[in-house]
């Protein structure tokens, strides 16, 4: 599981004028990553910014980061968060074995022909450019949503309103289709 998270970072340095050690801060969102009992695990080293693949994804990115702000701030020094569980992170519980499988060379996986000729054997040929061409049509077709929906919006307070609900349709509809994605073990 991961969202977007609030991160303060401590900053010292030395006040040469008064030859002092001195702390500010500075906070950015980041990626956060949570075991099972949510609890932050790790974060991205470098804050992120909204991106998307399409005009839809960069607003739904924007949204998530948004929500951040809703959030506990975390301090970069204290993650992972007392109490986190690397037997219970989804994503780490057997990172020190991939680790330790990519330093002997000895890395499991199976080739990409392999999967190629599994995927081909149960659903056919791969038409890339029939998927390229789909692609590209969905992405104008997005687009053109977005203009017709948020572009013009006579208030900043009402593009936002639509932006949000235009992201929780989304959600429904990805909760819908891939419940896999959302854990319902923790509050996150």
């Amino acid at each position: 599981m991961w969202n977007y998270r609030v991160v303060r970072k401590k900053n010292v340095y030395i006040d040469l004028t008064e030859n002092k050690e001195r702390v500010s801060y500075t906070y950015a969102i980041h990626e956060a990553y949570y075991d099972k009992n949510g609890h932050v695990g790790a974060i991205t080293q470098d804050p992120v910014e909204p991106f998307g693949e399409d005009i839809e994804e960069l607003r739904h990115s924007w949204v998530m980061m948004a929500e951040a702000l809703g959030q506990p701030i975390l301090d970069r020094d204290n993650i992972p968060e007392p109490g986190y569980d690397r037997k219970e992170d989804p994503i780490g519980s057997d990172l020190d074995e991939r680790l330790k499988e990519l330093k002997s060379g000895n890395k499991k996986g199976i080739p990409w022909e392999q999967v190629k000729r599994n995927l081909e054997e149960k659903w056919g040929p791969f038409d890339e450019e029939g998927y390229r061409k789909q692609v590209e049509e969905e992405r104008v077709e997005k687009e053109r949503i977005h203009f017709e929906t948020f572009i013009g919006a006579p208030t900043l307070e009402q593009l936002i309103k639509r932006i949000y609900s235009d992201y929780r349709e989304h959600i429904k509809r990805d909760m819908a289709e891939n419940p896999w994605k959302y854990s319902t073990e923790c509050g996150v």
